[in-house]
C-alpha cells in the first residue's frame, strides 16, 4: 500500500467468537523462474494488457440476477451463440475475480478499466489445459467485450505447457502481477510484463513447435507463471487449503487474504500475508513469507472472502454473504444469491465484486457491501 493509506492493527479486527492462531505456524516459501523466462523473452512476441483489450473477441451481455443489495447495471454475462457458448459449457468454469482497482488504486491499467476472470477445466479433457482468464474491459456503457487468455508455466529452459489441474479458485491482481491460489500447493505467480503472443491457428498442441512456433490450443495470448510462494508444512498443524483470495489496501501494508473451502470442516481459516508495494512481492524474510494474521472463523463452505477497514465479508455454498468485525460481531444474510457465488474482490466507490459459476446462471456483479 502507499506510505498515506491509515493504519489498522490486526489485533482489533478479530471478532471475539473467533479464534486467534500461531503466525508462525503460517508459513510460505518463494521460488522463481527467472532464468526460463528470460530465455522465452527472446523467443516469443511479448505485448501488453492493452494489446489483449484492443484486441477482445467476445460479448458480455448484461444481465439481472436477483441478488440483494446489487449494484445498479454492474451486472454480466458470457457469450452464448451458436459458435461459442461460454455461459453454458460444462468444459470450463468461471472461479476467480480481480479487477485494475487491486492492480492500481486509481482503478485503471494502462489507461483502461479492467477485470480479470478465472476458469478452469477440472473435467475438461483431464484437465490437460489448466486454467484461463478473462480480460473484460469495463466501461460506462452497459455492453462489454472479453478475450480469454491461457496460464502457463516454464518447461525446460525454452518451452512452456499448460497447469493440468490448477483449479484457479480466487485471482488478485496487484501491479504487474496476478496471484492465483493452487489448492494444495500455496500461491503461483504469474508476469504482465511477460505475455506471449502464440499462433492461435494451433488447436491440439501447447508450447514449441516444428519450425520455432509455439501453440497454446488455439489461444491467441499466454502469460507464463514466474514466481511461486509454496505451502510449507508443519507438523501438528492441518495443511492448509488455497481456495481464495483477495486484495485489502485499508491495511498498513497492503496485505492479501487467503482463506479456504471445506463442505463439513468447522476449523477453517482466514490468513494474511503482507506484500511489499514496491516490488508487488509478499514480504519475506530469508525467502520465507510468514502470516501477519491468522483465524479460525466456524463457518463451512466458504467459497470467497475480503475484508475491508477491518470488516471481513465471506461467500457461502448457499447463496449467503456473512460480515464480521470486531465491534459488531457476525451477520449472515442469507439467500444473498439465488446460486452458488465464489470469489470475492473489493473496488472502491463500486463494491464487492463476485460471480457465481453454474451452467446457465453465469453472472458477474457487485453488492454493495454497506448494506450487508
Amino acid at each position: 500500500m502507499e506510505p498515506d493509506h491509515p493504519s489498522l492493527q490486526y489485533s482489533q479486527i478479530v471478532e471475539h467468537a473467533w479464534n486467534n492462531l500461531t503466525l508462525s505456524d503460517y508459513k510460505l516459501k518463494e521460488g522463481g523462474y527467472s532464468a526460463a523466462i528470460a530465455n522465452l523473452d527472446k523467443a516469443l512476441p511479448n505485448v501488453k494488457v492493452s494489446t489483449i483489450i484492443g484486441d477482445l473477441n467476445h460479448d458480455n451481455p448484461g444481465t439481472s440476477p436477483s441478488v440483494k443489495n446489487l449494484v445498479a447495471s454492474s451486472a454480466y454475462g458470457w457469450e452464448d451463440s451458436s459458435d461459442f457458448n461460454d455461459q453454458d459449457t460444462d468444459k470450463w468454469y468461471p472461479q476467480g475475480i480481480t479487477t485494475s482497482a487491486d492492480a492500481y488504486e486509481k482503478g485503471e491499467y494502462e489507461g483502461n478499466r479492467v477485470q480479470l476472470i478465472s476458469w478452469h477445466s477440472d473435467n475438461y479433457d483431464d484437465g490437460k489445459r489448466g486454467a484461463r482468464i478473462s480480460f473484460v474491459k469495463q466501461s460506462s456503457a452497459r455492453a462489454k467485450k472479453y478475450r480469454h487468455v491461457l496460464l502457463v508455466r516454464p518447461k525446460g529452459d525454452d518451452d512452456f505447457e499448460a497447469i493440468k489441474g490448477l483449479h484457479a479458485g480466487g485471482i488478485m491482481w496487484y501491479g504487474n502481477l496476478l496471484y492465483v491460489v493452487d489448492t494444495t500447493g500455496g500461491l503461483r505467480v504469474f508476469d504482465f510484463d511477460h505475455i506471449y503472443k502464440v499462433d492461435g491457428s494451433i488447436k491440439d498442441d501447447i508450447g514449441r513447435q516444428t519450425g520455432e512456433k509455439f501453440g497454446a490450443y488455439g489461444y491467441k495470448y499466454v502469460i507464463p507463471q514466474v514466481r511461486w510462494y509454496s505451502w510449507q508444512t508443519k507438523s501438528g498443524v492441518t495443511d492448509l487449503r488455497f481456495s481464495f483470495i483477495s486484495l485489502d489496501r485499508t491495511t498498513t501494508p497492503d496485505s492479501l487474504l487467503v482463506g479456504e473451502y471445506h463442505a463439513t470442516r468447522t476449523d477453517c481459516r482466514l490468513i494474511r500475508w503482507n506484500v511489499d508495494y514496491t516490488n508487488r512481492l509478499l514480504k519475506t524474510s530469508g525467502g520465507i513469507a510468514t502470516a501477519s494474521q491468522a483465524v479460525s472463523h466456524g463457518n463451512t463452505k466458504i467459497q470467497g472472502g475480503a475484508s475491508i477497514n477491518g470488516k471481513f465479508f465471506l461467500t457461502q455454498s448457499g447463496g449467503s454473504l456473512m460480515s464480521y468485525s470486531w465491534k459488531d460481531g457476525k451477520k449472515t444474510t442469507a439467500d444473498t444469491f439465488p446460486k452458488v457465488p465464489e470469489d470475492l474482490s473489493y473496488e472502491k466507490g463500486v463494491g464487492l465484486w463476485t460471480l457465481m459459476e453454474q451452467p446457465g446462471f453465469r453472472h458477474v456483479f457487485a453488492v454493495n457491501p454497506d448494506k450487508f
